[in-house]
């Protein structure tokens, strides 16, 4: 940046904060102004190790002393916290999920353009090197038409929570589709495009769930399946397969920014200078620092962020529809007469918003 750097807030001091935001914050030589956390004991905590001006459990009495602001509350908050502070004009970075409905997601929309806030929302992986030029690839028809994909991503959930929000379906809106789903969602729609219909399974008995499976059929025909899970370790990667070939991406932290093709000639398309072959590897960390630099940029010249608000609301609208669509998924455990799983039925995203 050619001038000084906003005055940044971090409302929400949990695990992604502490270990994502503010040490990305710290690389680029940032403190923030003000630490926001309904612990303010720990946000002080904080506030102390990265050399915050303040910490509070309300953001309100503050406003004036910030410019923009890092949204990582609990995902029933993004929402209404999001829609204040732009309202306000603050500059906002919101962590994913965007919000739970496409109907907060508009709120947000609405706010930003009223008031030209910078909105940015927190879909990282967006900003890895694989999956840029896995997007120009595509765009280029490297594999010609694209016929089938295959997306797989899940672990044993260790995340190092500080709070029991993830597991609070009011709170966290849902499980693993709401959680890690916001980011796998996010990348299918990037690449390939709008979605057709869909038949949706998850085994949330009441509660959130640990297992999902998505079928989909694309608006340009391909099929395939989404398979997300906090309960066993996946595959990690998406399978992309087209009529010239096929192209498989690392999705986890583990094997990020992984690329193999059939045939291997694929990785020799340039997006810009890069090739498949010559792919520069980051780590989760700096995917984070990328992205608030790229905030950042926004805020400074007016221009939108890699990820506008647009298009993080196309994964909310499709998690939104998954789960109003929701059947039981068939466990080997469980007898199907015991379940009493509905009738399929296909799912259609008529309200969908379109690609940008």
């Amino acid at each position: 940046m050619s001038s000084p750097p906003p005055r940044i807030a971090i409302l929400g001091c949990g695990a992604v904060a502490e270990i994502r935001y503010l040490p990305a914050l710290a690389k680029l030589k940032i403190k923030p102004t003000l630490l926001v956390d309904r612990d303010v004991q720990r946000a002080q905590r904080l506030a102390d190790a990265y050399g915050c001006v303040r910490a509070s459990d309300d953001y309100r009495p503050w406003v004036d002393e910030f410019d923009a602001a890092i949204v990582a509350l609990p995902h029933s908050l993004h929402a209404p916290v999001s829609v204040d502070l732009l309202q306000r004009g603050v500059h906002v970075l919101v962590e994913k999920p965007m919000a739970l409905t496409t109907t907060e997601c508009d709120q947000l929309i609405a706010a930003a353009s009223e008031q030209k806030a910078i909105l940015a929302v927190g879909l990282m992986r967006r900003h890895a090197p694989a999956a840029r030029w896995l997007k120009a690839a595509l765009d280029a028809r490297a594999l010609g038409p694209i016929e089938s994909f295959d997306f797989q991503e899940g672990i044993p959930y260790a995340w190092p929570v500080v709070s029991g929000f993830f597991f609070d379906k009011t709170a966290a809106g849902g499980g693993v589709l709401a959680d890690t789903g916001a980011h796998t969602l996010d990348l299918l729609l990037w690449w390939l495009g709008d979605v057709a219909s869909f038949e949706y399974y998850d085994d949330a008995y009441g509660g959130v769930e640990a297992d999902a499976l998505l079928r989909v059929t694309l608006a340009s025909g391909a099929r395939g399946v989404v398979e997300l899970s906090r309960t066993r370790q996946l595959r990690n990667t998406a399978v992309l397969r087209g009529r010239d070939g096929e192209i498989e991406i690392g999705l986890d932290k583990k094997n990020k920014n992984s690329l193999a093709a059939r045939p291997k000639a694929v990785l020799s398309v340039r997006s810009g200078r890069v090739r498949g072959t010559r792919m520069r590897r980051l780590k989760t960390d700096d995917l984070f620092r990328l992205q608030i630099e790229d905030w950042l940029r926004a805020i400074e010249s007016g221009r939108s962020p890699l990820v506008p608000p647009e298009e993080g609301a196309r994964s909310v609208a499709l998690i939104e529809a998954c789960y109003r669509e929701r059947r039981l998924l068939e466990l080997p455990w469980i007898r199907p007469a015991d379940a009493q799983l509905p009738r399929l039925h296909h799912g259609h995203f008529s309200q969908l918003p379109d690609s940008t």
